[in-house]
């Protein structure tokens, strides 16, 4: 979500900022919770050190990435990669009925 804070445009930052700032962002959220980094982990069901790797090294898998996520009560920040506009939808289902399919692959002009 873009913050008045910070008016640097998201692409303007480096993959490695935006995981800084997402680790940031979650660690701010589970002190708010006062939850500690074990007590997260073991409430996501991911070892402790997978917790650390990502708030330390900036890794972590999309899985367990989700479970903290929703663990904190921040899947919110999954809706606009998730959820389809209904506007999407609706043209999506009239372009099915046209050609009577639903595409599965992407093709060369």
């Amino acid at each position: 979500m873009y913050s008045f804070k910070d008016p640097t445009p998201i692409l303007l930052y480096t993959p490695k900022e935006l995981m800084e700032k997402i680790v940031k962002r979650i660690e701010k959220e589970r002190l708010r919770q006062n939850i500690t980094q074990k007590e997260l982990a073991k409430k996501t069901g991911i070892p402790s050190a997978t917790y650390r790797n990502f708030v330390y090294k900036k890794q972590i898998s999309l899985i367990n990435f989700i479970k903290i996520l929703k663990k904190l009560r921040m899947e919110d920040a999954l809706k606009l990669l998730v959820d389809t506009p209904m506007e999407e939808e609706i043209a999506e289902a009239i372009e099915i009925l046209k050609n009577k399919k639903e595409r599965k692959r992407a093709r060369k002009k």
